[in-house]
């Protein structure tokens, strides 16, 4: 074998093991610890009954707004107050007092670390209309 194509296959081979270990050193040397994902609703929390408010939430990874998400939601503990139309992309204001949209990230390996869900506190005033019913 002729000596620059030696040192060419010896280039290749070291430059083949190096890259996978200056990889591990890059890893070793960015932050530690989870990444800060936050969860921010963007829509009214005082409803006024027979109100419908669009749901407007956002996820951001440590201050990087992330491409829609899919999430769970879920009112508690009274979904007679506050309910979620059918393709749950709206708070229906049902009849006055106190719930809580619970907001759920699903696939969180998209943020690459886990997250507790965010609970936002929702209050209903006024009365019910004559003949209104909630869904």
């Amino acid at each position: 074998m002729r000596q620059s194509v030696r040192v060419a296959v010896a280039g290749m081979v070291l430059l083949g093991a190096l890259i996978p270990a200056a990889c591990m050193v890059l890893d070793a040397l960015g932050p530690a610890g989870p990444r800060e994902v936050t969860i921010t609703y963007a829509g009214d929390t005082v409803l006024s009954v027979g109100d419908v408010v669009p749901i407007t939430v956002t996820v951001s990874v440590d201050g990087v707004l992330l491409p829609p998400q899919q999430l769970r939601m879920a009112i508690t503990p009274d979904s007679t107050r506050v309910t979620l139309n059918p393709t749950a992309d709206s708070l229906i204001a049902c009849r006055a007092g106190q719930a809580s949209l619970l907001v759920q990230l699903l696939h969180s390996s998209a943020s690459g670390t886990s997250v507790a869900d965010t609970s936002v506190a929702l209050r209903v005033t006024g009365g019910a209309p004559p003949g209104s019913r909630c869904p």
